[in-house]
């Protein structure tokens, strides 16, 4: 297993070995999650090209094989027909080729003539800093990944822009192709790095393959120093965009990590490039939640996964070769022209045999569950979850009108320097929030009003059994995992 691992290391069949010794391993974990998508190996971030295709999901992702450590990315696969049982794929990209030397980053999926295209970005990198490289592969129905001969389709950055462009999302409008890339603008000439203020670029295609830049999209919102991972569904009428910017500025109860997600609801008008808003928020309010993407499922519901981690945090199990994974599949929908996400019902039904107790604590057995109860915005509430010496808990302040998770007294900590606490308000809420607790193990999920407010987060909690301790009588439903 001792095998020194460089950063930018690509597969090759020599690491088969290693990889199998390295998934043995993982496989005696007491972390792994059931219900969630997770790397069998290494490093999972991004979900990239999420479509159904061909009678099934297909999901991909940000993944480097070989560590827990951000490495030289490959595009991971995984097929479902549920969205809650996942076919690994194994392979989908891998960056073996001189224009994306340094990387397979994330794009987009969309289907054409019976194949899949797969949009990508290609990570190249010389000694006077990145330049700008986006890439094609094209799935058929038989599973085989061929990339395009003429990579890349895109090259270089519009004059003024930052190398930094990527993340292509592809969609069809007015019977014709445009592509979203996140990037940066710099105020001043030419030069490296990011930006100095984020932008969502345009481009447009006939053929999928040659793409005419057409300007930036005005986007009437903070946009940081650089946008990244564009995706775009329209729900009731209306375009939902979603963005990860960086460099936004903490406030006290939003934008709590070092990197944010957020959606914007309103018109897209691709003629004009302007974003009619009507309403944007944080997306997660949670630790470990960035770089969604939206897309169309079966019967074109409108669904997302979003990367269940955030930067590069330190997590205690390190160590064990593998880091991450996705959050469950979540159907969205607008609510007052707000954004509500919550899992599909397929994850919903692998909840059996709810029971209902009226209790002060309540003992679950297997860290895999679902738990439903309400609290009322009026009273201060407190609710604990593991044991004495090792919980996370959920509170509720009703003077601040705010709900914090707490992850300061586990026994494994989580990155201190991280922060202990995340927090959201409720003011907007109505007096009884109902509250939806997702766990698989250490992949917690947490729903006020099946999606008004979003937590995602991991914990680590070294007994399978869970005490849940209500500071007041409490009503509560639970159902283990079938």
């Amino acid at each position: 297993m001792s095998k020194k691992i460089e950063k930018y290391t690509f597969y090759t069949t020599e690491w088969q070995e290693y990889l199998s010794q390295l998934e043995e391993k993982i496989n005696e974990s007491a972390y792994l999650p059931k219900y969630h998508l997770y790397p069998k190996t290494g490093l999972m971030n991004d979900p990239n090209g999420l479509s159904y295709f061909n009678g099934k999901y297909q999901v991909f992702y940000q993944w480097f094989p070989f560590d827990s450590f951000h490495g030289m990315k490959h595009w991971g696969h995984a097929t479902s027909e549920d969205l809650v049982k996942f076919k690994d794929e194994g392979f989908a990209l891998i960056p073996d080729e001189e224009y994306e030397k340094n990387g397979a980053y994330s794009g987009n999926a969309f289907e054409y003539n019976d194949e899949l295209y797969l949009f990508y970005t290609a990570n190249y990198k010389t000694n006077t800093g990145k330049v700008a490289k986006q890439a094609l592969a094209i799935m058929d129905k038989k599973g085989t990944i061929t990339k395009y001969p003429k990579n890349p389709i895109l090259e270089g950055a519009p004059k003024g822009f930052s190398q930094e462009l990527r993340d292509p999302f592809v969609f069809e409008r007015n019977s014709s192709f445009y592509m979203l890339l996140g990037g940066g603008r710099f105020l001043e000439g030419e030069q490296t790095g990011f930006g100095d203020i984020g932008e969502l670029l345009l481009y447009k295609s006939t053929n999928l393959v040659d793409w005419t830049y057409q300007g930036t999209i005005d986007l009437p919102i903070d946009k940081g120093y650089m946008l990244e991972c564009p995706s775009l569904v329209t729900i009731d009428g209306k375009d939902v965009l979603f963005l990860s910017p960086m460099g936004y500025e903490k406030e006290t109860y939003r934008y709590q990590n070092r990197f944010s997600s957020i959606y914007l609801v309103g018109q897209l008008d691709v003629e004009k490039r302007t974003f009619a808003l009507e309403h944007v928020d944080e997306l997660d309010a949670g630790f470990d939640y960035y770089a969604p993407q939206s897309f169309y499922g079966k019967n074109q519901l409108p669904l997302t996964f979003g990367w269940f981690g955030c930067g590069e945090q330190v997590y205690p199990i390190d160590t064990e070769g593998w880091k991450h994974g996705l959050t469950t599949a979540q159907e969205m929908r607008l609510v007052d022209g707000k954004l509500r996400r919550f899992p599909t019902e397929e994850v919903q039904k692998q909840f059996t045999d709810k029971q209902t107790i009226r209790t002060n604590q309540l003992l679950l057995e297997y860290p895999y569950y679902h738990l439903q109860f309400e609290l009322n915005k009026e009273q201060e509430s407190t609710i604990c979850f593991g044991t004495k010496d090792d919980f996370w808990q959920l509170n509720l302040d009703e003077k601040k009108e705010t709900v914090t998770i707490d992850r300061g007294h586990l026994a494994k900590k989580i990155d201190t320097e991280y922060g202990m606490k995340r927090t959201c308000e409720i003011a907007e809420l109505a007096n009884n929030i109902t509250v939806d607790v997702f766990v698989d193990n250490s992949f917690i999920e947490l729903y006020l009003n099946e999606g008004e407010r979003v937590f995602s987060f991991r914990v680590f909690l070294e007994s399978e059994q869970t005490t849940i301790s209500f500071s007041k009588e409490t009503e509560a439903t639970w159902a283990y995992l079938k």
